[in-house]
């Protein structure tokens, strides 16, 4: 466990908020910068500490962190839906129409490839990049996707590949260096690209309900962004923020819900995604520096 400066300011000086247990019992701090305010685990494990959690249960066994069965052809459909309704809000269809035939694409923290499946359906030649073993052997093996297993930081440290289009689906919060992995996004970005991102929101539900908020999984989480704090970092390093969405109210769907369950949650979604209250947010960020 090591004391960091904030991945975002480089400042020391952070007010402790709450402590929270872990899957497996070890109990993390999260504080929040005083300077610019962003939320994290701190001190942090080492990414060799945080790998263990990571363990291929996290894919196939139902918790409160992991999935129910993440290769399973109806959590495929699911995430891909969340795809198209993410990249509807974000106007990307208009703008896709506006590319060339040959239209690259790099998913960072691609997972088992279900994003780059995605984009093969719409005729995009997709890359995608993770650490996990067993959610690369399943994108390679079985769904035949060209996938990496690979630190997106390490990987053509140059920026000589370059991309129309690159991604980062809920993995933000995963990584130890955030600012690091989206200033070597710009070396990767073409002229005219786009950076697309979804990450967990720091905001109104995540302060009100504290170490109870659905998404302080620690350590997976090392790092949680406000919508002010992830769109004033991205312009800071040469973004220009072009849209974004929040959606989520922290109802999440169970089997067997019954009817007044299902009106709360549609009601309660809709409520924070009209007002811009979700604790999930996707936005989409154009390069102003070439």
């Amino acid at each position: 466990m090591d004391r960091i400066p904030c991945n975002t300011c480089y400042t020391e000086d952070f007010r402790p908020l709450f402590s929270k247990a872990s899957s497996r019992g070890e109990t993390f701090r999260i504080v929040e910068c005083k300077r610019c305010g962003l939320v994290q685990v701190n001190p942090q494990p080492s990414p060799g500490e945080v790998a263990k959690y990571y363990e291929d249960s996290y894919f196939t066994r139902r918790t409160d962190r992991g999935y129910d069965d993440y290769y399973s052809e109806s959590t495929k459909r699911e995430i891909s839906r969340v795809y198209n309704l993410n990249l509807g809000d974000l106007d990307f269809f208009t703008w896709e129409k506006n590319l060339g035939p040959s239209k690259t694409a790099l998913d960072v923290g691609c997972a088992a490839g279900y994003f780059l499946d995605y984009l093969r359906d719409r005729d995009w030649q997709a890359k995608g990049l993770d650490i996990a073993s067993g959610p690369v052997a399943f994108a390679v093996n079985e769904l035949k996707l060209d996938v990496e297993q690979t630190d997106f930081l390490t990987w053509d440290p140059a920026g000589t590949k370059q991309f129309d289009l690159i991604t980062l689906w809920a993995s933000l919060e995963h990584l130890h260096y955030p600012k690091q992995t989206l200033e070597k996004i710009l070396l990767h970005l073409k002229p005219g690209g786009r950076l697309i991102l979804s990450t967990c929101r720091y905001g109104l539900l995540a302060r009100t309900l504290g170490p109870k908020w659905r998404y302080l999984n620690v350590p997976e989480h090392l790092y949680y962004y406000s919508l002010d704090g992830i769109e004033k970092l991205c312009m800071e390093l040469g973004y220009l923020p072009l849209s974004h969405i929040s959606y989520g109210s922290g109802l999440t769907m169970r089997k067997n819900a019954g009817w007044k369950f299902k009106v709360s949650k549609k009601i309660s979604d809709w409520a924070v995604k009209f007002f811009d209250q979700g604790d999930m947010m996707a936005l989409s960020f154009g390069k102003t520096k070439y």
